[in-house]
Parts: C-alpha cells; structure tokens; sequence
C-alpha cells in the first residue's frame, strides 16, 4: 500500500485494522520492522504495536514472535531504538489513520481511502472547490450525458485492466494475479454473474486443529449485494497446467493435478465455513450467508490444448457440481466482450 493510500478492514462494529506503516526493511526485502495500526471507535481512536516480519516461502509477510515481556526476568528487558526517519514515519503514518477516523469513522468491510494529495489536479479541484465553472458544468450533464461519461470512464478503466492481463499472461506468480483481482474486484460480479462484493481477500474459513495447524484461506470470499450469500473463488495462474499424461491407450487425458487439486481445494474451503458458519460470521463482525455457496476456480489458459485435451476438459468440468473452473484467457475473453458491448 503506498504513502498516500491506507486500507482499512473492520473486525468488529467498532474496531477496524490498517495497513501496517513500514518503519525499516532489510536491503534484501526479507525482513522489516512495522507498527501494526488499529482504529476503534472512542475518544483516543488508535492502538497498535510494533513486530518483526519476515517473508515466507509463499511470498507473504509473517509476524516473527519472540518471548513474551510476562517471561522477562528481574533484571531483564527489551530495547527497541528508532532512528529519526523511523519515528518520522511512525508519526505521519499515526496521523494519517486518525484523520482517516476523524473524517470516515470505522467504515464497514475493506476499504481504501487515497489521499486528496494523490489525487489528479481536476479531481482535487472539483472537490475542494464543488462551485467551480467544472463542478457546475458537471452537475449541468443530463442523463445520457452522464452515461456517456460513465461509460468512456468505464472503458478506460477495462483498456487498463486488459493491457496488463495480456502482458502478463506468461506471468506464474500468483501473487501478483491476486494483487491485480483484489485491485480490481468489480471482476467478480462478471464472473459470478451476480452484483458481488469482496467480502475478503485470503479469508480464514475455519478448520483449524487444537495445534493452530490445518486452517483454510480462500483466495476471495466475495457477497452478493442483494441477497448476502457467499460464494469463494480460488485462483491459480495462466501457466497452470490443465492436463497431465494420456490416460492408458484410449486417447483420453487425465486432468492435472493442480486442477483436480484446486477443486477439491475449493471445495474444502466451502465445507470448512459452513460447518463453522455461525462462529465464523460473529468473529467477523459481517454480515453474509451461506447457502450451498458456489465455487469458482480460475486456472490455465485454454488457448493451449490442443483440440483433444480441450474435449478432455470440457468433459471434466461440465460434469463438475458446484464448482466452476474458468481458464485465464476465458475471463480476458469476457472483459474484453464487455468492452466491446460498451463501445457499440
């Protein structure tokens, strides 16, 4: 998340976490020191504390736990120094939320609040100054217009998205495919069909064992708007394989075993929340359902099976209940279709 950008994912009613504020990393981008931030709802509004993180194999930040200060001996203790800039940042970066709570209170879900600073010129310009010759010529725009507006918006937004889906489609990180879903989430709802939401992105969905082993996290656990059900999507990446070795001599393809293994993943995930549904939904502090949920999958590229391999996987997944695989190239296929019916 950058300087100018803070995200925010309420816990409970009136208890909201943000982004941590980085105060130092080692030059190898393996370790750092960050103030984890958290917003409540009362007269003095932040609280937080200070952890190491290291990344782990998967790419992602961890929290390295030391001894607790309760374990300290007479005599012992713990110093933690901060240079000028650290504490710089620290400071700015604690004003800054509280002035995200002082202007928005704890907001519902997960947002982010960007800002005026890093805005464009004529945006900034249109909220500070909403009586200007634009603001008025804005609100002067009669329906169609709006639309058409709307519309030129909406297609820049898409143009921007394709770009950098076409050009990454050799990319087999899958972090970096759930970076760019997660910054554009309004994807989901033409996946889904559905008007959804992103309820979470790496969502906890239960099953975890008295030795704090075996818990599930979704990719995106997203809610539909009018109705609060749940559905989960699991997404892998473009280089995915989709189908191993023949199977036998009849000409058939077994599926890959990272397709069949994300479906049945997929799956888990959906079995683990509903045994846990109640529990799960009151830690939350949200409000959705679970009712027989669907399940999506996103994995491969079909654009390279050849045409036995494509009936094999036809097959396969039109015979699947309640999970949906999509490849890649089929959901750029959709965005780009949606594109073309806003331009005509």
């Amino acid at each position: 998340m950058g300087p100018d950008q803070i995200s925010t994912t309420s816990v409970a009613r009136d208890v909201a976490e943000t982004d941590p504020i980085v105060l130092r990393e080692t030059d190898d981008g393996t370790r750092r020191l960050v103030f984890l931030p958290t917003l409540i709802d009362r007269h003095d509004p932040l609280r937080g504390c200070f952890v190491y993180q290291r990344k782990s194999s998967r790419d992602e930040w961890e929290d390295i736990r030391g001894k607790s200060l309760n374990d300290l001996k007479s005599g012992e203790g713990y110093t933690l120094e901060l240079h000028s800039g650290e504490v710089a940042r620290l400071i700015d970066g604690v004003l800054a939320r509280k002035a995200v709570y002082e202007e928005h209170g704890i907001v519902f879900g997960k947002q982010d609040f960007v800002s005026k600073a890093n805005l464009p010129q004529i945006v900034r310009e249109i909220l500070e100054f909403p009586n200007t010759e634009l603001a008025e010529a804005l609100d002067a725009l009669d329906e169609d217009d709006l639309v058409s507006l709307g519309r030129k918006v909406d297609i820049s937004k898409l143009d921007s998205l394709l770009i950098e889906w076409q050009r990454n489609c050799n990319n087999g990180s899958e972090q970096f495919w759930q970076r760019l879903l997660t910054r554009n989430a309004w994807v989901f709802s033409q996946l889904t069909g559905s008007p959804v939401v992103l309820l979470q992105d790496k969502a906890y969905v239960g099953g975890k064992s008295i030795a704090n082993t075996g818990g599930g996290e979704v990719d995106y656990l997203v809610r539909n708007e009018l109705t609060d059900n749940v559905s989960f999507i699991e997404i892998k990446t473009p280089l995915t394989p989709i189908c191993a070795a023949t199977y036998r001599s009849s000409g058939a393809f077994a599926l890959d075993k990272e397709i069949t293994g994300g479906v049945v993943q997929v799956l888990g995930y959906r079995d683990r929340l509903e045994k846990e549904f109640y529990a799960a939904r009151a830690s939350s502090g949200r409000a959705f359902e679970s009712h027989n949920p669907r399940c999506f999958l996103i994995a491969g590229a079909a654009n390279e099976l050849d045409e036995q391999q494509r009936r094999n996987f036809e097959l396969f997944r039109n015979a699947l209940a309640g999970v949906q695989v999509l490849t890649f190239d089929e959901v750029a296929r959709r965005l780009l279709a949606i594109r073309e019916a806003l331009v005509y």
